[in-house]
């Protein structure tokens, strides 16, 4: 972060909280301030970092107080699996749907933090697109995006945590929505949901906008470790050969640098080598 942090954030990582009130005092717009290196705001620092600090929720509590904006901090701490400053957050009011494209619900399922999820639907959180229902795995969800065969409307946009992957032509394209639901929906573990979105015509080599590792369905899959849903995309005609556009990589050099060397034989013979 940038200098005028530093204090505030020594402050935070020593759990010196009166000190990081004295620090506030005399320098209100800190609470608000964005730094232009590293996490943009110190209620994001501690958001991010939670299980690293002594004291998280107060740190986030302290800040709360001084006036620091909630909302993106929110979508962070879902995203970092950081339940309790998640409920501070939103004990002092920020809006568990805040984000038209993307939400905090949205943040956990993308990072694979399930519990998360279900406790941010258990505090309200709405399912606000096709890929957020896929990501929970529940056709019954799923459905509701769907009539007489076709998506409706309020399937998409496609939104992101890194919001440069979704070209704006893309971000309403129907067949794109079905592809980036169908990986939300493999990435999560989802097999009945991801059967579901094939149905209505997602392709399963799909490379669609809106994750950060630039893949297909069998990348995910491969990062997660999970065989069953491996051996049955190789059966539907998964090419274990495709490379990611983030570093260039097959779903077996996916399944190595991840740690499930298990999976290299349900990839095939070349996948071995």
């Amino acid at each position: 972060m940038d200098p005028s942090f530093e204090a505030p954030a020594m402050a935070i990582i020593t759990a010196d909280l009166d000190g990081l009130r004295s620090l506030l005092r005399d320098d209100p717009e800190l609470a608000a301030k964005r730094s232009s290196v590293g996490h943009p705001t110190l209620l994001q620092l501690v958001a991010c970092e939670a299980a690293n600090l002594p004291d998280p929720v107060g740190a986030a509590g302290v800040l709360a107080d001084a006036g620091a904006p909630l909302d993106g901090p929110l979508i962070a701490a879902a995203g970092c699996n950081s339940a309790g400053v998640v409920d501070l957050l939103l004990d002092r009011g920020a809006d568990i749907d805040t984000g038209t494209h993307w939400t905090a619900l949205d943040e956990a399922l993308y990072w694979g933090n399930r519990e998360m999820a279900e406790h941010l639907l258990a505090r309200g959180a709405a399912v606000r697109a096709l890929s957020t229902a896929a990501g929970l795995g529940e056709v019954t969800r799923l459905e509701t995006f769907v009539e007489d065969g076709r998506l409706v409307d309020s399937a998409g946009p496609i939104g992101s945590p890194f919001a440069d992957t979704v070209p704006a032509a893309l971000a309403d394209d129907p067949q794109s929505i079905l592809d980036h639901a169908f990986v939300m929906a493999v990435n999560g573990g989802h097999q009945a949901a991801a059967e579901f979105l094939l149905g209505l015509g997602a392709e399963v080599n799909a490379m669609p906008p809106g994750y950060h590792w630039h893949g297909t369905a069998l990348h995910a899959a491969c990062w997660r470790g999970d065989a069953e849903l491996v051996a049955w995309l190789c059966a539907l005609g998964a090419d274990p050969s495709i490379r990611d556009g983030l570093v260039d990589a097959d779903a077996a050099a996916w399944a190595t640098h991840h740690g499930h060397p298990e999976l290299l034989p349900i990839l095939g013979p070349d996948a071995t080598r």
